[in-house]
């Protein structure tokens, strides 16, 4: 008697709306992961154009120019707010717009 109250409860729970929901989810994922194509970073191709012009605007004048820029508007805001933050913010701006193409060409041309 217990084992038929026990397993008429589980198929009870196993009606519900959210159980049903969650089984709709899991089959929904195991048909996407089974249907998904291996990817290989650095196969592609694609953007190849479009790194290379960024990177070389961002390591030539137009980056040097823009952290140029971002210190001069640091410094004259600093100096009108009295509010060093600014400042702060602004070289943090040049420093990645110098070192941030490096960095990142780096992290995803890494190999292990």
């Amino acid at each position: 008697m217990q084992l038929r109250q026990t397993t008429s409860s589980f198929l009870a729970a196993l009606r519900s709306p959210e159980v049903k929901k969650s089984a709709e989810l899991a089959a929904a994922i195991g048909i996407v992961a089974l249907a998904a194509s291996p990817v290989f970073a650095g196969t592609d191709t694609t953007f190849n154009t479009a790194a290379t012009t960024l990177t070389s605007w961002t390591n030539g004048s137009l980056g040097k120019m823009a952290a140029i820029a971002a210190v001069a508007v640091g410094v004259v805001s600093t100096i009108v707010r009295f509010d060093w933050r600014i400042l702060a913010g602004s070289v943090g701006i040049g420093l990645a717009a110098s070192a941030g193409p490096g960095i990142a060409s780096s992290l995803v041309s890494a190999t292990f």
